[in-house]
């Protein structure tokens, strides 16, 4: 392995590392912020998956001549 493979999983190591102390840190501080954020960040993403899959299957269909 060489030295800049080894140096840049150990900058990726370090740096998760210090995002899960940092996050675990600030939910003890401030819980409902926290829970806010986590939730508004679960949203998002569902909706934000949601509208892929649904533009993806709406081409599909269209592609094939497919009547919905």
């Amino acid at each position: 392995m060489s030295v800049k493979t080894k140096l840049a999983r150990k900058a990726v190591k370090t740096t998760a590392k210090h995002t899960a102390h940092g996050a675990a840190s600030k939910a003890t501080r401030k819980p409902f912020r926290s829970i806010t954020l986590l939730t508004a960040g679960a949203l998002i993403g569902l909706v934000v998956g949601w509208l892929v899959a649904n533009s993806k299957s709406t081409e599909s269909t269209s592609e094939t001549g497919a009547v919905s």
